[in-house]
């Protein structure tokens, strides 16, 4: 499975949500590279009003903390959204950057996100491992 490789820096996206988590990533069929990557996006990703911001001037891997409107009410919008559903934080995400660097944030979410009985990175967007079908659980902070 796609889902089982290793988080990176481009696959963070500007709004804090990672890539790697994100069901559009981990499926096999019509698989979106990520927001930061050149290649195949799903439509939905590929419109987006956090990515195509006009704040960014451009620069997609520019993150939203770093804009002087943060949280703008898209990123509110969004962490809403992603907490109830999901439970990810772009907001709590991107603070984390700011704190403590990409590669120590990215080493974090890889444990916090890993399935327990198989390994393979879980999905944000669904209760279940795509590798293995376990129940999904993230470790607490």
């Amino acid at each position: 499975m796609e889902g089982e490789g290793k988080m990176n820096k481009d696959t963070i996206a500007p709004c804090g949500i990672i890539c790697d988590l994100c069901y559009g990533f981990q499926r096999t069929k019509d698989r979106c590279k990520g927001c930061n990557a050149e290649g195949w996006h799903t439509s939905h990703c590929e419109n987006c009003r956090i990515k195509n911001c006009p704040e960014k001037q451009g620069d997609t891997h520019l993150l939203c903390i770093d804009c002087p409107k943060f949280p703008c009410r898209r990123i509110r919008d969004l962490e809403k959204r992603y907490t109830m559903r999901y439970g990810e934080s772009p907001i709590q995400n991107m603070r984390e950057i700011k704190e403590v660097g990409l590669e120590a944030f990215i080493t974090r979410q890889e444990e916090l996100w890993r399935c327990d009985v198989c390994g393979a990175l879980l999905c944000v967007h669904r209760d279940r491992c795509l590798s293995c079908s376990a129940e999904r659980v993230v470790q607490s902070e």
